[in-house]
């Protein structure tokens, strides 16, 4: 076996204050609110704490080849159906490697655990999830699956950079993250100046980051081959054939969604598939399938956040933190720039009384943030069933984000403890939302 086959192979040099590894590694997500985390990744990380009296100072620095890429996907249950449940990559590529431990798989919220005796299993290799008896799938269950899979498309360079002030009353924190593809390293893809000129004109407009595939290449009695024929006024339309002196070329068809090809899949032959061009209908493609084969484009995801929280006294608690996030849909591409950088903020508020005599703690916190339209966090920082708590999930929505809340609980040593809470959301003008419960 080769050494990278193995999940992890490290160097780790430390002492109490600093700890260096050289080869695989783990990236956890700092201290702070908005940036969230777990990557893999293989080259150098380093941590270094210097404490001194009541202060302490903490830094981590990593740099490396990210060797995960991250997806949230929902899986839509079939009744009484415990899988296999295929998992896909961020561009819908159907066959993907998972990276082992990296999965996180939530049925109605609640966080599964993996194993034959416990809730589900999953084949890394195929990207296949089972679930156990233990958990019965239906229709009407909210099954969601965050993972990190191996991407063969472009090497990608991870850098990642925290520092952390801390005393007994104030925190200070400044989180720089960044994961880049190498747009001059492709892994499996063959980019020369024609497909490098196609994607420096798409832009953001990543649909149209295609290249046909047609290709002249004689008669074979072992592929599925076409011939060119003209039909209904239109020409240069592929129609399957075995004739020797038509059937010259061959071409590699995809998927692009109903009506937006002019293909359909008609049979599938011992040489593989064979498509059928049909006829467009007032101008719209009546197919699914294109002979163009898709090109995906290098990304790169930037994110820095700063923040304070600062004690006053003996009951109160203010913290402000504020962020910016970068979303490169096109490194290739200068074009449709203006909407990749996105900026937050968060403000939150918490006063504590001490027990009163007859037991009782009272407790009030309020917060507010506020994102901008375009941004875009490393992975999902709010809970997994935020989106339906507030019955937007798959409705597409974007704006200016607003949520803030109002919380108040009183506990008792004895007797529990009780929670009122008033929220509110809104995005830009389409949505708005208040949420009023106690627990």
């Amino acid at each position: 076996n080769k050494l990278q086959e193995f999940d992890q192979v490290f160097i780790q040099i430390y002492n109490d204050q600093l700890k260096l590894v050289a080869g695989d590694f783990w990236c956890a997500k700092p201290h702070g609110y908005f940036m969230n985390y777990r990557k893999r990744g293989q080259g150098i990380t380093n941590t270094f704490e210097l404490k001194k009296g009541s202060g302490s100072l903490f830094f981590q620095t990593s740099a490396g080849l990210s060797k995960g890429k991250f997806q949230r996907q929902i899986i839509a249950g079939i009744e009484n159906n415990q899988g296999p449940y295929r998992l896909r990559g961020a561009e819908n590529e159907p066959f993907i490697v998972v990276l082992s431990g990296t999965e996180k798989v939530y049925l109605d919220g609640r966080l599964l655990e993996r194993g034959q005796e416990f809730d589900y299993t999953i084949d890394y290799n195929s990207a296949e999830l089972v679930f156990t008896p233990k958990n019965l799938i239906t229709k009407d269950l909210r099954i969601v699956v965050e993972f990190q899979y191996s991407d063969q498309s472009y090497a990608r360079a991870l850098l990642q950079q925290s520092v952390k002030y801390s005393t007994k009353s104030t925190v200070l924190y400044l989180n720089g993250y960044q994961e880049q593809d190498l747009k001059n390293q492709p892994l499996q893809l063959s980019l020369n100046a024609q497909n490098k000129a196609v994607l420096s004109n798409v832009g953001d407009s990543l649909q149209l980051a295609v290249l046909p595939t047609l290709d002249s290449v004689g008669f074979f009695t072992n592929q599925n081959l076409y011939a060119l024929r003209d039909s209904l006024g239109y020409d240069s339309i592929l129609v399957f054939s075995v004739a020797q002196d038509s059937a010259l070329f061959r071409a590699t068809f995809t998927k692009v969604g109903v009506f937006n090809g002019d293909y359909v899949l008609e049979k599938t032959t011992a040489f593989g598939p064979v498509y059928r061009w049909v006829e467009p209908l007032n101008g719209i493609p009546q197919g699914e399938y294109a002979p163009v084969q898709r090109i995906i484009t290098p990304k790169r995801r930037r994110m820095i956040n700063a923040g304070i929280a600062q004690e006053i006294g003996k009951n109160w608690k203010i913290s402000q933190e504020f962020t910016a996030s970068e979303t490169a849909l096109n490194l290739f591409s200068k074009k449709d720039n203006l909407n990749d950088w996105g900026y937050g903020s968060l403000t939150r508020v918490v006063h504590e009384r001490q027990p009163t005599k007859k037991g009782w703690k009272q407790r009030t916190q309020a917060e507010f943030e506020l994102l901008s339209t375009w941004f875009n966090p490393i992975e999902p920082y709010r809970k997994v069933e935020f989106d339906r708590d507030w019955n937007i999930r798959g409705l597409g929505l974007t704006g200016q984000q607003r949520f803030g809340f109002i919380e108040q609980t009183f506990e008792h040593s004895a007797l529990g403890s009780a929670q009122f809470k008033v929220q509110s959301f809104g995005i830009g003008k389409q949505f708005e939302g208040q949420r009023i419960y106690s627990e």
